[in-house]
């Protein structure tokens, strides 16, 4: 073995390897992009993991490189939704200009945008149950830490009447679910189920009644 050769075969002779970490997340996020779609068309139960690759375009081998299973793919998509939603609700959580009721206000608003909202009802489809309760419980669990920051902040306005703000807002958190799954039911009476759950959270956090403004959450 010559020097050179030897240079090559040792950590300290090779060139360091480089890796698009871009890229790589770029690939990741498309996999879910496609899962995305397929539950939305399909169902979960009726989506393999060979329709994600036939879609994706990719190699068995490209997707187990992500992805230990169709499990796994399920819970990174459904964390990737509840990650948008937090991350549309941590800056609402921490405005300094605002108080509490209008950041509760805005937090539903964000709850009720369309295109989350559609995407809540096709997961509460046939064929996806598996994914409506991952989804519910991810969620509740992202939307937990705004919602108590704006409730503890309530407390020291004045405004909430609430001994626990964390546990309040796990229930509240749990409340916009419901309301979800409620909406989602073609049974249910829109504007009734509004009232209803504004009555409920206005109830859980000692507000009047007709404190949050409107027949309900924001459509």
């Amino acid at each position: 073995m010559t020097y050179a050769d030897f240079q090559r075969a040792t950590p300290e002779g090779r060139m360091p390897r480089t890796v698009d970490e871009a890229a790589r997340a770029r690939r990741r996020e498309h996999f879910l992009d496609v899962t995305r779609t397929l539950i939305e068309t399909r169902g979960y139960d009726r989506t393999s993991v060979q329709d994600v690759l036939d879609e994706a375009r990719a190699s068995r081998g490209a997707f187990y490189h992500y992805f230990v299973s169709k499990q796994e793919l399920l819970s990174a998509v459904v964390d990737s939704v509840a990650g948008t939603v937090a991350a549309t609700l941590d800056p609402i959580a921490t405005d300094p200009h605002h108080d509490a009721v209008a950041k509760l206000v805005a937090v539903f608003a964000e709850l009720s945008a369309p295109d989350l909202v559609r995407t809540l009802r096709v997961w509460s489809a046939e064929g996806n149950e598996r994914v409506r309760q991952r989804a519910r419980v991810a969620i509740v669990a992202r939307l937990t830490g705004p919602l108590t920051a704006i409730v503890a902040q309530g407390v020291a306005e004045g405004r909430f009447t609430v001994p626990d703000p964390p546990a309040a807002a796990h229930l509240l958190a749990t409340l916009t679910q419901d309301l979800n799954d409620d909406l989602a039911d073609p049974a249910s009476s829109v504007d009734r189920t509004l009232r209803t759950h504004t009555w409920a959270v206005e109830r859980l956090l000692g507000l009047p009644p007709g404190s949050l403004p409107g027949t309900g959450f924001p459509r």
